[in-house]
């Protein structure tokens, strides 16, 4: 039971038979002078060091990143272009009122919106004579000239009041279907 743990080791030839280094040695000479790590070396087949791949992934992220964002700025300056347009025509053939008391829902991106119009409008709008438009986060009456100027400019502000179903398109029912 005298033996140490390391003697025990030793016997069994999981450690090794050298001696122990003594502890406290002093600093290392020419610690000044260092080597490049072999990671930021290049490798003898040409290709690049794990420290230069690195700064080209960074590079390239860097430069994906600007470019996204030049994208989305481009799209930003698109969409207030293509609003400030229809504004001009909203603001010059607007027909919304503000005596308007009967409420007219509508379908819009998936949702029911409610717009106040007045009877004349709603027998208007239900004949086709005008129509909706919507524009940053309200719905306007226009006549059908307008609403065509505004088509003209961007379909996806006008509203689609005759209720055309997309999923029906998507899954048409075969004519030789019999019930």
């Amino acid at each position: 039971m005298g033996e140490s743990l390391k003697d025990q080791l030793r016997a069994l030839g999981l450690a090794s038979e050298k001696p122990d280094k003594p502890a406290g040695r002093g600093r290392r000479k020419g610690r000044g002078k260092r080597r490049p790590s072999p990671v930021s070396r290049g490798t003898k087949d040409g290709e690049p060091s794990l420290d230069e791949a690195w700064a080209v992934r960074e590079r390239e992220e860097r430069r994906q990143a600007g470019q996204a964002r030049q994208a989305k700025l481009a799209e930003d300056r698109r969409r207030r272009e293509i609003n400030n347009r229809i504004r001009g025509i909203v603001e010059s053939g607007g027909l919304n009122r503000d005596d308007a008391s009967v409420p007219r829902n509508f379908l819009f991106k998936g949702r029911i919106r409610k717009i106040y119009v007045t009877r004349e409008q709603q027998q208007a709008l239900t004949a086709g004579e005008i129509g909706i438009v919507y524009l940053t986060g309200g719905y306007h009456l226009l006549a059908a000239e307008a609403l065509e100027a505004v088509r003209a400019i961007s379909a996806e502000h006008v509203i689609d009041l005759q209720g055309g179903n997309p999923d029906e398109d998507d899954h048409p029912v075969p004519d030789d279907l019999v019930w």
